[in-house]
């Protein structure tokens, strides 16, 4: 019926059907190849299992050494009396107190 519309014959439809079929299962194989070469890739990405490596030897407890808080204290409060000296304000030395110290991690780009 479409033959005798459009004029084309009965074996070149049946030669355009069977181009179609094989190109959608030549589509449809390499789709199912690849999608096994992805799951092999899962197997190939694990890592090596290594024997349990044994324990480290547990260290002794350190003891905080007090004495360089003690200096970092000190040039603190230093810097703190020259700074409030340099603004115009008196202070001594004796009358600051630093009560904590505690370190930012931050970079010098978060503060601006």
């Amino acid at each position: 019926m479409i033959s005798v519309i459009f004029g084309i014959s009965a074996e070149t439809m049946g030669r355009a059907g069977l181009n179609t079929a094989l190109g959608i299962g030549i589509v449809f194989m390499m789709l199912i190849i690849i999608s096994c070469i992805i799951s092999l890739l899962k197997l190939a990405n694990r890592p090596e299992k290594k024997a349990p490596a044994a324990p480290a030897p547990k260290a002794a407890p350190v003891e905080a050494d007090e004495t360089d808080d003690l200096e970092l204290i000190a040039v603190i409060s230093a810097a703190i009396c020259a700074y409030e000296q340099a603004q115009g304000n008196a202070v001594s030395s004796d009358s600051l107190v630093v009560r904590s110290i505690r370190k930012v991690n931050k970079s010098k780009w978060q503060n601006a």
